[in-house]
């Protein structure tokens, strides 16, 4: 009960100090970045942002070295780089960085149980950039934005517009509709 408290309080926080600014647009639309930090997207989000695929989509040509590609059906395990760790630990002061990671750390343990127990393939990413190639549509998404959550869950399917979902909201029942 306590940690379902903390995550909302924090999530509530998080929600009341973002503004609403225009949502991400189109791929591909800028020239390829030499530096990766070029790349940054600084675009701030709201709460009901955060599960929206067009929140993750990427603005900027993207850099090869910097891109992973999946093309099967599976679902993705999105863990903080070692760069948002920093940040957070900066941004929340290193106790209460520990309880948000030990919080999440639960809950895609949790998650990653779930999904053991319906069968579904699970990738973890390391990257940035993550491009989903689909039967007829591909997605490339940029896991690493600012402003958007560090751990999360993302289902795909190529046959399928990708969902993402936080591992908190994670049902059987979830996996099972999607992949059905």
């Amino acid at each position: 009960m306590k940690l379902t408290l903390l995550i909302i309080v924090f999530v509530g926080l998080l929600s009341c100090s973002r503004s609403n600014q225009k949502q991400p647009t189109a791929l591909n639309k800028q020239p390829l970045a030499a530096d990766p930090n070029d790349l940054l997207d600084t675009t701030e989000f709201t709460f009901e942002d955060f599960g929206k695929l067009e929140s993750y989509l990427a603005k900027n040509k993207i850099n090869p070295s910097l891109l992973e590609t999946i093309d099967f059906d599976c679902v993705i395990l999105i863990y903080p780089s070692d760069k948002q760790i920093d940040e957070m630990k900066k941004e929340y002061g290193e106790e209460d960085f520990y309880i948000i990671a030990d919080d999440n750390i639960f809950y895609q343990g949790t998650a990653i149980g779930i999904i053991d127990s319906v069968g579904i393939k699970h990738v973890t990413v390391t990257k940035q950039f993550l491009r989903l190639n689909g039967k007829s549509k591909t997605w490339e998404l940029d896991i690493r934005k600012k402003n958007l959550p560090a751990w999360n869950i993302l289902f795909f399917k190529t046959t399928k517009e990708p969902t993402i979902i936080s591992s908190i909201d994670l049902t059987k029942s979830h996996i099972i509709e999607y992949f059905k």
